[in-house]
């Protein structure tokens, strides 16, 4: 397979400058092998293909095998078969493989003399000129601005003044027909795809033994069905176990659980202790608490809200006031407090909680105990899995972890006598 003497002289200059400007490597300065590359929407354009000019001197097939023996073991041809490209190893991406120059050939060239000059990305630019719809040896390239710009001038300069369509979105001439990369490297054709070089001799061997392997490669094609079938399934049952999902949920989950014990109960106690039950005319009725704040609701007996508010022994974050005008006595006022803070932060700890049976005997005793006194009584819900955003039940579980919602009511007095386990989390606090 031959060139033109002009095609021999041409290529090999424009090579040679290629070589001396950017040897062996991307335009990012890393070691790489021709030819390069670049992937666009998940699609590999190649660029710097050993291209060659047909007719073939003999069969397609017998010049595919001979460029095989070479080394080359891809190649992409044009529609007409009158130019074909040459790789040896393709890069290891994920993605299509496509050659840029004959996709641009394919979609975008009007024939004559053509350069596209496409930017990338940063100092990522593409140039390739064609020649009547026909890759330019040498002159599919990626590289920098600068070099690009090189390029692209002395191909033009060799043209002796025929016309030239210039094409793409490098504005790096001023006749430049504007069109995006986008547009330009949009739905590549299955022409420009690359077609391995397939070891002829090779099949043309196995070739002879298919009849009495057929029955062998139906059986194994079964069995790798079978056992990519038997892998998938069990890829799935691993994505799809209830205890890979839960442990996904449970610890940020157990790490949003405020303190167990006293230690909430106590910081309430000491963040409105010193709460009067009755101040300037009004009754304190109610206090609610909860992890972040307590509410104080106050009943007018005969004060009004300024002197309620301005005599508050503790600071308070919001107020409000509700007149009523047919009935003063009637009116109400509202006190927002924010809780003292607590130092440190003790968060449960999911290996040492006791199981299901023994913290219910251990809690459910307390609660029997408490209840013994006058106007005493606690409620006590059925457990549920915790927590209950997870789409599953604790039986298919190997290490659930249960809520119990409880709750108790008592004499005031009584609380400082209410000791809670570890495991035993308050979150509400009601005082009336």
């Amino acid at each position: 397979m031959t060139a033109t003497p002009w095609l021999q002289k041409f290529w090999s200059k424009s090579f040679s400058w290629i070589k001396k400007q950017n040897p062996d490597t991307d335009p990012t300065g890393q070691s790489q092998p021709w030819p390069f590359w670049h992937v666009h929407k998940g699609k590999v354009f190649l660029f710097g293909i050993d291209w060659e000019f047909i007719p073939f001197s003999e069969s397609k097939q017998k010049e595919l095998q001979n460029q095989r023996k070479q080394g080359k073991r891809h190649y992409v041809a044009s529609p007409m078969d009158d130019v074909i490209g040459y790789v040896g190893a393709m890069p290891e991406v994920p993605g299509p493989k496509f050659a840029a120059a004959i996709h641009l050939a394919d979609q975008h060239s009007q024939g004559g003399i053509e350069i596209f000059c496409i930017h990338l990305k940063d100092d990522l630019y593409a140039m390739i000129a064609l020649n009547d719809a026909k890759p330019v040896p040498g002159h599919d390239y990626l590289g920098s601005k600068e070099n690009v710009w090189q390029l692209a001038t002395d191909y033009a300069n060799l043209q002796e003044q025929q016309p030239i369509r210039y094409v793409g979105n490098s504005g790096l001439f001023q006749m430049e027909e504007p069109l995006s990369a986008d547009k330009l490297f949009g739905q590549p054709g299955a022409v420009s795809k690359f077609k391995p070089i397939l070891n002829q001799p090779l099949l043309l061997a196995l070739g002879a033994t298919v009849v009495i392997l057929a029955g062998l490669l139906y059986g194994l094609d079964a069995y790798i069905t079978k056992i990519n079938a038997e892998e998938e399934a069990e890829r799935q049952k691993v994505l799809n176990d209830p205890n890979r999902q839960y442990e996904m949920s449970i610890e940020n989950a157990m790490a949003q659980l405020p303190s167990g014990g006293r230690r909430q109960i106590d910081n309430w106690m000491r963040s409105i202790g010193k709460l009067p039950l009755q101040l300037k005319g009004w009754e304190l009725r109610q206090v609610n608490c909860d992890l972040q704040k307590c509410l104080a609701i106050w009943e007018r007996q005969y004060g009004n809200f300024s002197d309620l508010f301005d005599s508050l022994p503790i600071p308070f974050t919001t107020k409000t006031e509700s007149l009523n005008a047919s009935k003063t006595s009637s009116s109400t006022a509202t006190s927002t407090h924010a809780l003292l803070s607590q130092t440190g932060s003790i968060q449960l700890n999911r290996p040492k909680l006791p199981v299901y049976a023994a913290a219910m005997s251990r809690f459910g005793s307390q609660l029997q105990d408490l209840s013994l006194l006058d106007r005493t009584t606690f409620t006590l819900n059925k457990p549920e899995l915790f927590p209950a955003n997870v789409n599953t039940t604790p039986e298919s579980l190997k290490n659930p972890v249960l809520r119990v919602t409880w709750g108790i009511d008592l004499e005031l007095w009584t609380i400082e006598s209410l000791q809670l386990d570890s495991f035993v989390v308050p979150e509400t606090l009601e005082i009336r």
